[in-house]
């Protein structure tokens, strides 16, 4: 499994910070992953936003990643404003796809047991008005789902015991 695609999902968000005068955001989030960016569609008007944005990544030990970089903006007629961003070092995305806080596995993205992930949001300064989580989803993407060992293996290949 030298080649891996890795598949992202950007599913929802959940408690943003209300960054317009209507009490609500128009919330979307940029992905940035070394030198690509994806980017959600706009949802408008609320602090719940669901995306169900999925896109893939090639990884390989030629191929390592930067960590994952996601930044929640709120759209505005002119600019934007910073509701919160999380970075996510690539080594740590499987630690919570079990419901716990570190106990996750590599596993297969349509794998029943790949659960969606839910990860807080920072500020960059005091002053940031940010609040709330955004749930993403990682797995990896073939044309059969193989068994969690294998990706196990394969990822501890390429970042050394979990």
């Amino acid at each position: 499994m030298s080649n891996l695609k890795l598949r992202i999902g950007i599913i929802s968000a959940q408690n943003l910070a209300a960054a317009d005068k209507t009490g609500y955001s128009d919330p979307y989030v940029v992905f940035r992953v070394d030198d690509k960016k994806f980017t959600t569609k706009v949802i408008k008007q609320t602090l719940d936003p669901v995306w169900n944005y999925e896109f893939e990544i090639p990884i390989g030990a030629d191929k390592m990643p930067r960590p994952f970089n996601v930044t929640v903006w709120d759209k505005d007629t002119f600019g934007r404003d910073f509701l919160g961003e999380i970075s996510i070092p690539v080594k740590n995305c499987f630690d919570r796809n079990a419901g716990g806080a570190s106990d996750g596995i590599p596993r297969h993205y349509n794998d029943p047991e790949n659960h969606p992930q839910w990860f807080s949001l920072n500020k960059r300064t005091e002053k940031s008005n940010v609040s709330g989580e955004v749930q993403m989803k990682f797995g990896f993407i073939e044309e059969h789902v193989r068994d969690p060992q294998q990706y196990i293996d394969a990822w501890e290949q390429l970042f050394g015991p979990m």
